[in-house]
């Protein structure tokens, strides 16, 4: 977003926005700003009431202009609403909302509740283990809870993604998207019924969050996940099974041509044991997308119907990833097999049968 409208915020006027909207109570106090990724938010204290949560898109893209802000916070708005009425208990509850440039502070909002805690900061070694392996079952269980609370019937995983590839194909024909041509998305579309699988005719959606990751979790100061924690619902939406039963973001690969670091492959397996015993559909759903030996490949081709970005890196890369095909090629040669070179990828789920 250009600065010149940031600067246009009047965050001096925080208070009377809220007291326009009657939820400002007695004696209010700013205690504390935090800047994300695409919003800022505010901390309001305010004399025996739970504290508030004011959310604006201060720095959110400004290529679709004021009206692309007003529709993702509507867009939030909406999925939080949402999980409220299914009783989702992870996230915020909305008190309030401005959507509009026309208030007191010349910005749209959202009030939120507040929940005291700590940004769970993740690095390769921190939190150690077995803290570690404790918070990321909490995250497996809140992802598996989304699933079970939003699960509905839909279009057909293929329709679904079909739809995502043909719009892609639409605007690279139109000379929209320089660096892909039809070719890559001829390969692209030709890949996504071996991706799919059994699932290429399943109609279940849910919700998936867009972006769980640990700096959109909030942690008391034992590590635990309480109510209302799981921040930036902006970009959920229900999608089909495959891509909302996934690993969370952060423990996708981070290249496409080395593997994921030990420490990765250590949370992958926490992740997927601490649901490995239950037997809801939720948790065969997420078993079957989290532990398949092609896992990597598949979720980075599910997030390139999504992403330009990714589809040009998958394009680039031979629609394969470097050192999955290293593997395959010692495990051919120690059974005395020569892979055929038609797709890298389809050559190596086809080798490992």
């Amino acid at each position: 977003m250009a600065s010149n409208e940031r600067q246009t915020f009047k965050a001096e006027n925080i208070f009377a926005a809220l007291s326009h909207l009657g939820i400002c109570g007695e004696a209010p106090c700013l205690d504390g700003e935090f800047r994300g990724g695409q919003c800022h938010v505010f901390k309001v204290n305010v004399r025996d009431a739970a504290s508030l949560a004011v959310r604006v898109p201060l720095y959110m893209d400004n290529a679709g202009g004021r009206d692309a802000k007003i529709e993702a916070l509507q867009t939030e708005l909406r999925n939080l609403q949402a999980l409220e009425a299914k009783g989702f208990p992870w996230s915020p509850r909305c008190r309030g909302q401005s959507l509009t440039f026309d208030n007191a502070v010349e910005h749209p909002f959202l009030v939120l509740s507040w929940f005291d805690g700590a940004q769970l900061s993740w690095s390769e070694d921190s939190p150690p283990r077995p803290v570690r392996d404790r918070v990321l079952g909490q995250m497996a269980s809140i992802q598996l809870a989304l699933i079970e609370c939003t699960l509905e019937n839909g279009s057909t995983a293929t329709a679904y993604f079909e739809r995502l590839a043909g719009n892609r194909r639409t605007r690279v024909e139109e000379g929209r998207i320089p660096g892909l041509s039809l070719q890559d998305c001829a390969d692209q579309r030709a890949l996504l019924d071996a991706v799919l699988g059994a699932d290429r005719d399943d109609t279940a959606l849910a919700m998936d969050h867009g972006d769980f990751k640990p700096e959109n979790v909030i942690i008391d100061a034992e590590y635990n996940i309480q109510g209302y924690t799981i921040t930036d619902w902006a970009f959920a939406a229900p999608t089909p099974i495959p891509r909302a039963a996934g690993l969370p973001r952060f423990l996708w690969p981070s290249s496409l041509v080395s593997a994921p670091s030990l420490a990765v492959q250590r949370d992958r397996e926490a992740y997927v044991a601490s649901f490995a015993a239950q037997s809801s559909p939720a948790a065969s759903y997420m078993r079957r997308w989290q532990a398949a030996r092609d896992m990597d490949f598949c979720t980075l081709y599910l997030e390139s119907l999504f992403s330009k970005g990714m589809h040009f890196r998958l394009a680039r890369a031979g629609w394969g990833l470097r050192y999955r095909e290293l593997a395959v090629k010692r495990d051919t040669r120690r059974l005395g097999n020569a892979p055929e070179k038609e797709n890298r990828w389809v050559t190596e789920t086809s080798s490992e049968g």
